[in-house]
């Protein structure tokens, strides 16, 4: 894809469909020269203007036309955006248009990969765009806002720019030894890389819930049969979603449902009654049901009032990792702690409280803080932060400043990598690839 930036390409920016407006995109060294063929003259840039467009004498649409002019447009090449009306065929007759006036269809994220391979955003500035794009609640499109305003890439160039000034005063040392020149001690230098290992530890701690609050959670509920897993589902998602009958083991495949809780999505899955069962196929769903609370991020356990707490229940929960008890039914007999009738929606407000407070104590991303959301960011931060703590060893061990240098290099060389500052082509392709075709 970066071999053919400076060519010009031509995209949808809307999704594909009937809407009042549709907005088609073009990029590149021709644009000015497409649009003034297509509107019939030149127009001003950066104000919108109505044009009718018009190819081999045949009118395609009236729009709005607004003209950027390289450097001052989103990409930094010159670009134009055609505001059409929302019809289909007339996008694709206007980009057809522009293929044979000398564009090409842009490929996925090829807008978004010219404007960091021009300095307008960096890498992760350009995931927040997509991250934003994808966003399926509040709280996720406020970490990506935060993102792409900057927030964890200006974290990470204040750790490079500190590293670079140990590094320029280490080797102008070297270059001047002879003279007997002191441009930084060891124990300064051992001071600033311990404050960048410091920083770089903040930023790997909200790995956890940066990856939380992008990719949501999963919350499984677990009891014996007929402790009201489905009925808890339904109520939860508000349809009636899961089977519920008084015939135990009626659900023997997991049924999972996603809502929002504490601003992320939570992915619930009702799972099989666990019991001993000599019916193979309920034994299966039983066996997906230990799997799936395993991989879980919260496990509800459910305790039927009516029951009691069985040998069973005690034999399950020791198997699990702080699951949250809740009590049902407790509109047929009384029970201590967290207790809820889904039939009657008592206690169900409570419940749903709780969850609301774990997820944003335990998940959710602080808003407005510097956060890693995924598996490149994360490498990047981990390899400057590895880097860093050799550089630190050898200056403890008394090696000479090119050794050090050496890790120092590579510890900035990371921070360069995630935001971009290093760039890979391998790296742009598998990012961009992701993005809708336009953006």
């Amino acid at each position: 894809m970066s071999s053919a930036a400076f060519d010009t390409i031509v995209a949808p920016a809307t999704p594909v469909g009937r809407s009042a407006l549709a907005v088609v995109r073009i990029d590149g060294p021709r644009t000015s020269a497409i649009i003034d063929t297509l509107t019939g003259g030149p127009s001003d840039q950066r104000i919108a203007v109505h044009r009718y467009l018009n190819h081999n004498g045949e009118l395609l649409d009236d729009c709005v036309v607004v003209r950027y002019v390289a450097p001052h447009s989103f990409t930094g090449n010159d670009l134009a955006e055609l505001t059409l009306h929302g019809n289909p065929l007339l996008v694709e007759r206007v980009i057809a248009a522009a293929v044979e006036l000398g564009a090409r269809i842009a490929e996925p994220g090829e807008f978004t990969e010219r404007a960091v391979l021009n300095g307008k955003l960096d890498l992760v500035q350009a995931e927040s765009i997509a991250d934003l794009i994808a966003a399926r609640t509040t709280l996720q499109a406020k970490l990506s806002l935060t993102n792409l305003r900057g927030a964890l890439s200006t974290k990470a160039q204040g750790i490079r720019e500190s590293l670079l000034f140990v590094i320029s005063r280490l080797e102008a040392a070297l270059d001047f030894s002879e003279e007997g020149y002191d441009f930084i001690s060891r124990a300064e230098a051992r001071a600033k890389i311990e404050e960048a290992i410091a920083a770089c530890r903040s930023i790997s701690d909200t790995w956890r819930r940066g990856r939380a609050t992008t990719a949501g959670l999963s919350l499984v509920i677990l009891g014996r049969p007929n402790a009201g897993k489905s009925t808890l589902l339904n109520r939860l998602v508000g349809s009636e979603r899961a089977i519920v009958t008084p015939i135990p083991g009626t659900t023997r495949d997991i049924v999972r449902e996603t809502i929002e809780i504490g601003g992320l999505p939570v992915t619930i899955a009702d799972t099989a009654g666990l019991r001993e069962s000599s019916d193979v196929v309920e034994g299966i769903g039983i066996e997906r049901a230990r799997e799936a609370a395993a991989g879980a991020d919260i496990v509800l356990y459910l305790i039927d009032a009516t029951s009691g707490r069985t040998a069973e229940d005690e034999r399950e929960l020791a198997t699990l990792d702080e699951p949250l008890l809740v009590w049902t039914k407790n509109d047929l007999a009384p029970a201590p702690g967290l207790a809820i009738s889904a039939k009657t929606d008592a206690g169900v407000s409570e419940l749903l409280a709780r969850l609301d407070a774990l997820v944003r104590d335990q998940f959710a991303v602080p808003e407005s803080s510097a956060t890693i959301v995924n598996e490149r960011q994360r490498q990047a931060i981990t390899a400057c932060e590895q880097s860093l703590e050799v550089a630190l060893q050898s200056l403890d061990a008394g090696y000479e400043e090119p050794i050090v240098v050496v890790d120092l290099y590579r510890a900035s060389n990371a921070l360069g990598v995630l935001t971009g500052a290093i760039t890979n082509d391998d790296i742009l392709t598998e990012i961009f690839s992701k993005f809708c075709i336009g953006k």
